[in-house]
């Protein structure tokens, strides 16, 4: 299961190829993609902070519940990532979920049953694995 974002989808295609499957058996889902960041995304800090220095304030003070100025809010992403996680909780079969920090720290707190306030952003290119009993 993959965002279908460029870099996720990279990835996902070396996990696939490393486990000799053909790139075709890649599950894309738009669920999974990193959160719509509207008028920020593509801006610098410094234009944020001219444009809207509120959303700046905001990131300077490192907030992680965001909603963004012309795109997601923090609930829609929350929402949407809880319902892929759901899927994914009951496939039949293991999974691997190839997507970006703020996907998969609300994914690691809906596994772990705690507060997505309480979960740490996973770093660039860490990986964990969840085991559902």
């Amino acid at each position: 299961m993959s965002s279908p974002r460029v870099r996720a989808t990279a990835t996902a295609a070396a996990i696939v190829a490393a486990l000799g499957r053909p790139a075709t058996s890649i599950d894309l889902d738009e669920r999974w993609a990193e959160a719509d960041c509207g008028l920020a995304e593509g801006r610098t800090f410094a234009e944020l902070e001219a444009s809207i220095p509120d959303l700046a304030a905001a990131l300077a003070r490192g907030a992680t519940e965001i909603d963004w100025p012309g795109g997601e809010t923090a609930a829609a992403l929350v929402e949407r990532v809880t319902a892929a996680w759901r899927e994914v909780t009951q496939a039949s079969r293991p999974v691997v979920i190839v997507s970006h920090a703020g996907p998969l720290r609300i994914a690691l707190a809906l596994a772990s049953g705690v507060s997505v306030d309480t979960v740490a952003f996973l770093a660039p290119g860490e990986a964990r694995r969840i085991e559902l009993s």
